[in-house]
């Protein structure tokens, strides 16, 4: 039987449906720090627990002067909010697009965010020939007056391809010419070595046709606090965000976590360290492998292409099982399927395992 469609983020559903507990799963694709939660932040969330009493700052004044600082963008331009997907929708909901175009294959709920707004999507496909490396220029090419908005998730999942800033930079003042509003998601942005190269939060802080998108999900390994923030120079989108937002959206814990969060910057160095040099070491044992082809390595997202004959990303899936590893097959995402499937970076000894796994099957 094939377990495919699960997606080892539900954690639950895993335990339910392959009866592994959750303690057992090696879930490589959450996408998730495997160094997990910062022990400042446990303390922090401790030490804040009888404060679940009162009400959080309705204006999370100390919360967004700590992304400041992280950040280096100013505190009027910062908003937080239930993670990342309640600012994806409320951005969309506040820019309304009739038509969108959006960096694809992608989260598909960029997709569906624009459509429960009555907006239609067409997309700007990576191309597996040009290992899904992002032509510009044919971006650029593809927006017309009829765009209200372009959405690019930076580095890109599952594709893991990346949009230098000077040409996020190009891109944002052709958006100006037809009217059109860009949406930038750096969820993996920090997992990778050229954070300074990459992120458009300086464009965000001096244009007001675009807004960036980062979360504590997936670098800081605190998905269940629910905690995002955007960034944006736009006043017009701010105040729209600001009626259409629930009060006191982020909670108490989730707000005191997030002061201390982005200052642990022994956590972070030690993120960078092992994701960066994890990285590099699976680049080089996957390359010497005859049954698979890999993409970019620029965050902590692995995308493969199986060239094996007879094999596909489900006889991986399934076989990986047994080692209780959880990947992500792509065979439901437009414009990979059945050959192709994705996982993240873990720890040294979670990721040998897996790269046994991957030898087995291919049978290499």
């Amino acid at each position: 039987m094939k377990y495919t469609s699960i997606h080892g983020g539900d954690l639950d559903a895993v335990e339910r449906q392959l009866h592994i507990k959750r303690e057992d799963i090696i879930d490589f694709s959450g996408n998730v720090n495997p160094l997990g939660v910062s022990e400042r932040v446990k303390e922090k969330i401790i030490e804040s627990v009888s404060l679940v009493s009162t009400y959080p700052d309705k204006g999370y004044i100390r919360l967004r002067e700590e992304i400041s600082r992280y950040t280096g963008a100013a505190v009027p331009d910062i908003l937080v909010g239930n993670g990342s997907t309640e600012l994806i929708g409320l951005i969309i909901r506040a820019v309304e697009p009739k038509e969108t175009l959006i960096l694809a294959p992608c989260y598909s709920e960029y997709e569906r965010e624009v459509k429960l707004c009555g907006g239609k999507c067409s997309f700007f496909t990576l191309k597996e020939e040009e290992d899904f490396v992002p032509d510009t220029d044919r971006l650029i090419s593809q927006i017309t007056d009829k765009a209200d908005m372009v959405i690019i998730c930076n580095p890109n999942n599952p594709t893991d391809s990346v949009f230098k800033r000077t040409e996020l930079e190009r891109l944002t003042e052709a958006c100006k010419k037809t009217d059109t509003f860009i949406m930038i998601d750096e969820t993996y942005a920090e997992f990778a070595d050229n954070l300074e190269e990459i992120s458009a939060i300086p464009i965000a802080g001096r244009e007001d046709n675009i807004a960036v998108i980062r979360g504590t999900s997936k670098f800081f390994a605190c998905p269940g606090l629910r905690l995002g923030y955007g960034i944006t120079a736009s006043k017009a989108l701010k105040d729209k965000i600001n009626l259409l937002r629930d009060a006191w959206s982020v909670n108490t814990l989730s707000a005191k976590a997030g002061e201390v969060i982005f200052s642990d910057t022994n956590h972070i160095n030690r993120t960078h360290s092992l994701i960066s040099e994890e990285r590099n070491r699976l680049k080089r044992e996957l390359s010497a492998m005859k049954g698979i082809k890999t993409y970019n390595l620029n965050s902590n997202l692995v995308l493969c292409r199986i060239l094996k004959e007879g094999v596909k990303a489900g006889d991986i899936f399934n076989h990986l099982l047994k080692y209780n590893i959880i990947i992500r097959s792509c065979e439901n995402i437009a414009g990979l399927g059945e050959d192709y499937f994705r996982f993240c970076i873990l720890l040294p000894k979670q990721n040998d395992i897996l790269l046994k796994g991957l030898r087995e099957t291919l049978k290499i």
